[in-house]
């Protein structure tokens, strides 16, 4: 199943009950477990309906048992097990079982790097009763149809040299891509087309620079230094959401580079593997040395807190933002 598929079958309510994600792009990993959190979630308190592991310890019998424990309101539970490459190797006689009959009112969301092989029990279970998702991102042209499709899904048409221009500013990167593509719309108001001119006036490196200044500020939880570089990210209203999907790629960005230092223990390594501009890359994997996966994990659930909020109107938009940097912060 394609990733995009397998987020909008989700946003219709069709949530299968095993996920198996693997692959090196972790955008699209964090697009469908985002799809499951507000279709399984909801408003509900996550603690209640939520349980999320490291594959490097996770005990299988703990994991398999949240999936058959009934919610307080007698919904889903969604499990997540990133980086569950080892967990499912360790498991896999266990997990096989599972997978043949998964439990009706549990989500299980295994999250891996390296392709499963397809001759486990596992993984020809994850196939019939629920989705094998390859996470990889497109290559050559069609990175840049994949970059119009996401224009289309934002309301707007992206035009071919702008497609192009943009794919060739940021590179393979769909995180960042997506972050520009709602900073265009934002850009282009009332405009039906996001034309070449757009992309090349608002696609600054002087953007980057200032999320980096403003991630500097959350890493040394200082609340001044980054609510002043969030004020240069925003001088004008209406880029609240846009610059929330910025900053929340930036943090997806170093999650992925932290990830694989955890893995490589090789800074020169992973930069390389990252496929990013030479300073975006090293900047990257500085800031994935500041931080723990678990404040990393923490900063993509407030993100899409904050956003969920601002499309709710739950709250206004600037203050949604400022919020969400003062709780990194702490």
């Amino acid at each position: 199943m394609l990733p995009e598929d397998a987020v909008k079958q989700i946003e219709k309510g069709n949530v299968k009950p095993v996920y198996l994600l693997h692959g090196p792009e972790h955008f699209y990993k964090h697009e469908i477990i985002a799809a499951l959190r507000r279709q399984i979630v909801k408003d509900a308190d996550s603690g209640m309906a939520l349980s999320e592991y490291d594959g490097q310890g996770a005990v299988a019998a703990k994991v398999l048992d949240d999936l058959r424990t009934m919610t307080f309101f007698g919904g889903m539970r969604l499990v997540i097990v990133e980086n569950a490459d080892h967990f499912m190797s360790a498991n896999k006689d266990v997990l096989g079982r599972y997978m043949q009959s998964p439990s009706k009112g549990g989500c299980l969301v295994l999250v891996g790097d390296e392709k499963p092989d397809a001759r486990l029990a596992l993984v020809k279970g994850a196939e019939k009763n629920g989705a094998v998702v390859p996470c990889a991102a497109p290559k050559g042209y069609k990175l840049a149809a994949w970059a119009k499709a996401r224009a289309q899904q934002l309301g707007k048409a992206l035009a071919g040299p702008a497609a192009d221009a943009l794919v060739g500013i940021v590179g393979a990167d769909l995180a960042q891509i997506d972050s520009h593509l709602q900073m265009l719309v934002t850009h282009v108001g009332d405009r039906k087309t996001i034309e070449q001119a757009d992309v090349l006036e608002t696609v600054q490196q002087e953007k980057v620079t200032e999320v980096w200044d403003l991630v500097d500020g959350v890493a040394a939880k200082n609340a001044k230094q980054a609510l002043e570089a969030l004020d240069r990210l925003l001088p004008k209203s209406n880029m609240e959401s846009a610059r929330l999907a910025l900053i929340g790629g930036t943090i997806l960005k170093i999650r992925a580079a932290k990830i694989l230092l955890d893995k490589y223990r090789n800074e020169a390594k992973v930069a390389q593997m990252l496929k990013m501009h030479p300073y975006a890359a090293q900047k990257t994997v500085e800031q994935a040395r500041r931080f723990s996966r678990e404040e990393l994990d923490a900063g993509l659930r407030k993100a899409l807190d904050a956003d969920i909020a601002i499309k709710n109107n739950k709250i206004a938009p600037r203050l949604a933002v400022e919020k969400f940097i003062v709780e990194l912060c702490r």
